[in-house]
C-alpha cells in the first residue's frame, strides 16, 4: 500500500468522529489540513473510475465491484468535505464525496490490493489574460485550511502609455457612486474602489487629484502617490500655514474641506462645493486672489478662484486680526514631499501591508479600528512591484463556500506572492469592487455593487509618446 506522508506542522489526522476506517478491508478516508486521501481495497479484476461535477462540487468514484461494509451515508465536519455517500447497483458501486467548494482534480495511485485518491483542498489556481498591452488581468481560485477565496488583480505597466488616476464620486467631494459608473464616466479601462470615506462620501485621509490637494492625511497613515510612469508609497503628514505680508506667520491650519471642530482652523476650497455649510459659531475669512474679500460668521460662499478660512475658538482669535483688503498667503506642504518626483495623484489608505518586500502590518500605529484590523473580510489593496508596476487587488468575502475573505496578514502575503515590494490596504467590505471594461469582475459581498466615495481608475495616457 502507498504510504501518505505529510509535514508534521500541518498534519491533521482525526479518526474518532468522521474518518471512516475498516481494518478488514483497508478502506479509509483521511482528512489532512491540505488534502483528503481516500484509500480503498482493490480486488483482482476490480476497476475504479473517477469523475467530477461542479456546482455543486462532487467527486464520484465508480467501481465494477462493491466496496465491503461501506456505510451508505456519512456526514463530515471539514472545511472542504461535507458528506460521503455510498450506493450499490447491478453494475457495481458508487462513492460520492460532496464538497463545500470547488476543488482541483485529485491524484490517483493504484497498486496491488489498493486504490488511492488524493484530493487537494489547499491550492492556488491562477489564470491571466492581457486586457491591453501593459495591462494584465489575473484571476485566482484558491483555498487554505480556512476555506476558499476568489481573487482578482490587475498588473499595470506605467511605462506602457497608461495613467492611474483618482476620481471622486459625481466629481465632487460629497456624494456616492458605483465604481462601474465612475469608470464609465472616466472612460476607464479598469477601476477599483479607493479610499475609506465618510457617510457623506468625503474621503477619509489624504486625497489629491491632478496636483490639487482635496483633503489632508489622517493619523499619518500610509498613502500612495502616482505620477507619470511612477508610483511611491509612504506614511504622509500634512502642514498648512497662513501668512501675512512680509512672511509673517499668522497661524497653522488644522484641516482641509472637512467639518470644523472646536478650536480648529479649516480651509474650504471649490472642491468642497459652493458653501462651507458651517454654523454661526465660527469666524470666516473669504480670500480671493490672495486678498481678504469678505469676513462673516459662517456658511460662507466659496469663491471658485479663492478659498475660505473658517475658525473656531482659539483659532478665531488669529483670524480676527484680519480685515478686508489684507494680503494673505495660504500654503500646504506634505512630508515626504513628492512634488519633485512629479506625483499628481495621492490616495490615503492603510494599514501598510508590505514594506521593502517584507510583511509589515501597521494597523495599531495608524490608528485603525478592529472592524478593519480583525477577522476575514472582502479586501481591496494596492501594491508596487520591484520593477515599478502597479498592482490593484480585490478579494471576495463573506460568501461561505465561495470566498471567505482574508485577514490583513493573508492579504499582505497575497501581495508578496504577486510580486509586491510595497503594498497597502484600501477600503474593503461591501465597497470592494473591480471593474474591467465596464464589467464588474468580483462578487460584491452586499449581493450588488455598493456606491462609494471615490475610485482608482486606469485610463489611456493621450499625452504619452510611447507606442501602444
Amino acid at each position: 500500500m502507498r504510504l501518505v506522508l505529510r509535514k508534521t506542522a500541518v498534519l491533521v489526522l482525526i479518526f474518532a468522529s468522521f474518518v471512516l476506517v475498516n481494518t478488514a478491508s483497508a478502506q479509509t478516508v483521511t482528512l489532512f489540513s491540505e488534502s483528503i486521501v481516500l484509500t480503498l481495497p482493490k480486488s483482482p479484476g476490480q476497476v475504479y473510475a473517477v469523475s467530477y461535477t461542479t456546482n455543486p462540487m462532487k467527486v464520484v468514484v465508480d467501481s465494477n465491484f462493491p466496496i465491503p461494509e461501506f456505510p451508505p451515508s456519512h456526514p463530515v465536519s471539514d472545511v472542504a468535505l461535507k458528506e460521503i455517500r455510498y450506493s450499490e447497483g447491478a453494475e457495481g458501486s458508487r462513492l460520492v464525496l460532496d464538497f463545500h467548494y470547488q476543488v482541483p482534480t485529485g491524484v490517483v495511485a493504484e497498486g496491488e490490493g489498493f486504490f488511492q485518491l488524493d484530493i487537494p483542498k489547499t491550492f492556488v489556481n491562477t489564470t491571466r489574460r492581457m486586457v491591453e498591452p501593459g495591462v494584465v488581468y489575473g484571476h485566482q481560485r484558491r483555498a487554505d485550511s480556512f476555506g476558499p477565496n476568489v481573487v482578482n488583480y490587475l498588473e499595470i505597466d506605467l511605462w506602457y502609455g497608461f495613467e492611474v488616476k483618482l476620481a471622486l464620486a459625481q466629481n465632487r467631494i460629497f456624494g456616492s457612486e458605483k465604481v462601474s459608473a465612475i469608470a464609465k464616466r472616466q472612460e476607464a479601462i479598469a477601476a477599483v474602489n479607493g479610499a475609506f470615506f465618510a457617510s457623506t462620501g468625503r474621503p477619509l485621509g489624504i486625497f489629491m487629484i491632478d496636483g490639487e490637494l482635496i483633503s489632508e492625511p489622517y493619523a499619518n497613515r500610509t498613502a500612495l502617490g502616482v505620477g507619470p510612469r511612477l508610483a511611491v508609497m509612504d506614511q504622509v503628514s500634512f502642514e498648512g500655514k497662513v501668512f501675512l505680508e512680509d512672511d509673517f506667520l499668522l497661524t497653522s491650519i488644522d484641516g482641509l474641506n472637512r467639518p470644523r471642530l472646536q478650536d480648529e482652523l479649516i480651509v474650504y476650497t471649490k472642491h468642497h462645493g459652493t458653501k462651507t455649510n458651517t454654523n454661526a459659531y465660527g469666524y470666516e475669512v473669504v480670500v480671493v486672489d490672495g486678498v481678504v474679500d469678505q469676513i462673516q460668521q459662517g456658511n460662507s460662499t466659496i469663491p471658485p478662484d479663492g478659498l475660505v478660512l473658517s475658525a473656531h475658538g482659539v483659532q478665531r482669535e488669529f483670524l480676527a486680526k484680519l480685515k478686508v483688503g489684507d494680503p494673505v498667503e495660504v500654503t500646504f506642504s506634505l512630508s515626504p514631499s513628492w512634488d519633485a518626483l512629479g506625483v499628481t495623484q495621492i490616495i490615503g489608505g492603510g494599514p501598510r501591508l508590505v514594506r521593502d518586500g517584507e510583511l509589515h502590518i501597521t494597523g495599531e500605529e495608524e490608528r485603525f479600528r478592529d472592524d478593519v484590523l480583525v477577522g476575514r473580510a472582502p479586501r481591496t489593496a494596492i501594491g508596487i512591484t520591484d520593477d515599478g508596476k502597479l498592482l490593484l487587488v480585490t478579494v471576495n468575502g463573506r460568501q461561505p463556500n465561495i470566498s471567505v475573505g482574508m485577514t490583513l496578514s493573508e492579504l499582505g502575503n497575497l501581495l508578496l506572492e504577486l510580486g509586491a515590494l510595497q503594498a497597502m490596504n484600501l477600503d474593503g467590505g461591501g465597497s470592494t469592487t473591480m471593474v474591467i471594461r465596464n464589467l464588474v469582475l468580483n462578487l460584491p459581498s452586499d449581493g450588488k455593487e455598493r456606491p462609494v466615495g471615490d475610485a482608482i481608475v486606469v485610463v489611456t495616457d493621450v499625452t504619452s509618446p510611447l507606442p501602444r
